[in-house]
């Protein structure tokens, strides 16, 4: 994701990058930190040792390089242009209802709801041995 695509509010996280050129390998997360420093969203790519197997998960931590930090899966697709559409709309989601410390978890509840997939599974239709 280019810098010009992230909400006003959001920086890149510099410290993967910096890792993974210290260690001669290619990064595999990308981050972004919100200009309070309360919040970080970032991507794991599929090779990364974090995430589902195989897809581009999209993380959010609170107080993230703190020992308060608490992270949370916010999805798991298949491609990255998904995972960084994921990543800006749960950005934009959380600007909106976040307004200093004190509003912290409900901004992340708030983006958190609206990322996530939707439960999309029926069971309305299966009968009584989970057939349809």
């Amino acid at each position: 994701m280019e810098d010009a695509e992230l909400p006003a509010e959001w920086h890149r996280d510099e410290r993967y990058d910096r890792l993974a050129r210290r260690s001669g390998n290619d990064p595999k997360y990308v981050g972004y930190v919100h200009d309070s420093g309360d919040a970080r969203v970032h991507i794991a790519f599929p090779e990364a040792e974090s995430g589902d197997d195989g897809a581009y998960t999209v993380f959010v931590t609170l107080f993230p390089y703190t020992r308060l930090s608490e992270a949370a899966t916010v999805r798991a697709v298949t491609t990255r242009n998904r995972s960084e559409e994921i990543a800006r709309q749960f950005m934009k989601l959380f600007d909106g209802v976040y307004d200093g410390p004190s509003t912290i978890e409900d901004a992340i509840e708030y983006a958190l709801e609206r990322t996530r997939p939707p439960d999309i599974a029926d069971t309305s239709l299966l009968n009584d041995e989970g057939q349809r």
